[in-house]
């Protein structure tokens, strides 16, 4: 098997171990002669393909931004809302700035015990970049002005199942293998990164402490409380599998737990795919040439 990688960045380190393993032919300053394999970085869009297959699909990037996310995952929520209520409530900034300070006084004048924390995250951010909690609609940042920073502000969940009472989030690795026919694959183990500081509900108080609330290892690997460890049950990032052990002890039923994970995946990844095969039509329209996408 014959792989371009003249335009993997990111990934290129885990992509060479990868080949290296699988004993497959590696072009790192591409080839004249068709590939097997085009992997790229950043889109799909990286030069002309027309055979093999390519690790993007055209519009993926576009789609898994936030507030691209968001909107789709709403309209299936408009119309399977039993199926995905997974999905906390979300607002899109600017858009429906007004309506998010309507809705939520009308919700807290029904019941004013009702004391939400909101978790506001720009569109185009990563690494825990440009992220903060606020409790009141009027406290929304407008430095930068949310017109040049689109953001969601979600419902936080204030209430995290916690483990070492730290809270973590679970990354785990989904390759979508064909949009038609829908073929997905989830790989067996994962990632949970840790938080820093052990959680506490949201006051204003500890509102802005990021290594208590946001899990992102970018954010956490400056904390003096991180922890390197080569211990898959230990360290401020372990294995998924850990955590599962760790709840079987306690008398969580995991295989459910396994069964409601990929039921979200798949339930989101069908929520994408209007969207992706529009793309993927209008790039590479039926009977022209071009290669097939596969993606992590």
């Amino acid at each position: 098997v014959t792989v371009d990688s003249s335009k993997a960045k990111t990934s290129l380190e885990a992509l060479k171990i990868s080949l290296r393993q699988l004993r497959w032919k590696e072009f790192p300053c591409g080839r004249r002669l068709p590939c097997d394999i085009y992997w790229h970085g950043v889109s799909f869009h990286d030069n002309d393909i027309f055979s093999g297959q390519v690790n993007k699909f055209p519009g993926m990037t576009e789609m898994v931004r936030k507030i691209t996310l968001s909107r789709a995952v709403r309209t299936m929520q408009y119309l399977f809302p039993l199926e995905y209520n997974f999905y906390p409530r979300s607002w899109i900034l600017p858009d429906e700035s007004s309506f998010f300070e309507k809705e939520i006084r009308m919700m807290k004048d029904r019941d004013p015990s009702w004391k939400p924390t909101f978790i506001v995250k720009p569109d185009g951010g990563c690494q825990g970049d440009g992220i903060y909690l606020i409790k009141d609609p009027s406290d929304i940042r407008l430095t930068g002005g949310l017109q040049s920073r689109p953001a969601v502000v979600q419902e936080y969940i204030c209430k995290p199942l916690l483990v070492d009472k730290l809270k973590f989030d679970i990354r785990l690795y989904v390759l979508l293998k064909s949009l038609e026919p829908l073929e997905i694959y989830i790989a067996k183990d994962g990632l949970s990164r840790f938080c820093t500081e052990p959680y506490q509900e949201p006051t204003l108080k500890n509102l802005h402490q990021v290594f208590m609330h946001l899990t992102n290892y970018s954010l956490n690997i400056h904390s003096g409380n991180f922890i390197h460890s080569d211990n898959a049950n230990t360290g401020s990032k372990r294995t998924f599998s850990s955590i599962l052990c760790r709840l079987s002890s306690k008398g969580v039923d995991v295989k459910k737990v396994w069964s409601d994970i990929i039921s979200l995946v798949i339930k989101t990844i069908i929520a994408l795919t209007p969207e992706l095969k529009v793309y993927y039509q209008s790039d590479i329209p039926s009977g022209k040439p071009g290669p097939t996408c596969f993606q992590v």
